[in-house]
């Protein structure tokens, strides 16, 4: 492609998405507080073309190793979604976004303060970002597709289990869910993922959780359920100085 064709696609689809994220009220972040921005990839499948021109190599390169184009839309759609709210923050191009992965998966923005996640069940797409070391968002769809019931001693501590074992099998598969997202909120936030086995770490709401041994940081973190529209919930991990959560969901209407 022409790289004026290129740019001009890509400038029209950066437009379209700051108009969508200032309706929603993504702007700037606020002291103390994590933005999580929301919203379902299915909807931008149109802007597919120009959301891949945002991409770097690095991430053009993952997008084509997709077999499937329902797999490879949704990706090539978040990350440059991604990259566009994270330009805002920054007041830098989405094209210049520093965003790259460690060796182990965890996104980092290079040479800011932000930190990063990013989650997805479907074509749901979760984003956060805050000003802090850290932080990890995971979303599920609810109810969940598998039994959460027979994988409890996998992810579940013996105190944990004692808590939800005797709920009514419906309550106890929510209260389950609740749980698997704040666990993998937390090791996203510790950069772990699930190389450490959930199964050790109690994912309290109510203080912060110490990292494991194997964390790539050593700052405990406090994780919260994201108040999320019906049929999703998810999970937010942070450190102690992030003290609020705020939403920012692009749902169908914000695109007209």
């Amino acid at each position: 492609m022409p790289n004026g064709r290129a740019n001009f696609i890509a400038d029209d689809f950066l437009h379209t998405v700051k108009c969508a994220l200032a309706r929603a009220q993504f702007s700037m972040l606020s002291p103390g507080a994590a933005s999580v921005l929301l919203f379902d990839s299915a909807l931008w499948g149109l802007h597919t073309e120009s959301a891949e021109s945002l991409l770097d190599a690095g991430e053009r390169a993952r997008a084509a190793r997709f077999r499937f184009e329902r797999d490879r839309e949704p990706y090539v759609v978040a990350h440059a979604l991604w990259r566009a709210a994270l330009g805002i923050c920054l007041g830098v191009d989405a094209c210049d976004v520093p965003l790259g992965n460690t060796s182990g998966g965890q996104p980092y923005v290079s040479g800011t303060q932000l930190a990063t996640s990013l989650s997805h069940s479907g074509s749901w797409v979760a984003i956060a970002v805050c000003a802090a070391e850290t932080v990890g968002v995971d979303i599920e769809r609810s109810p969940s597709h598998m039994t959460l019931t027979e994988l409890m001693p996998r992810f579940c501590t013996t105190e944990e289990i004692a808590e939800v074992l005797p709920l009514h099998p419906l309550l106890r598969e929510s209260a389950l869910l609740s749980l698997w997202t704040r666990k993998e909120a937390l090791l996203k936030a510790f950069g772990t993922g699930l190389s450490e086995e959930p199964s050790r770490m109690k994912a309290t709401t109510t203080a912060l959780v110490p990292p494991p041994a194997s964390a790539t940081t050593r700052i405990p973190c406090r994780v919260r359920d994201i108040g999320l529209p019906a049929g999703l919930i998810g999970a937010l991990a942070a450190p102690s100085t992030i003290t609020a959560c705020r939403l920012h969901w692009l749902d169908e209407m914000r695109l007209h």
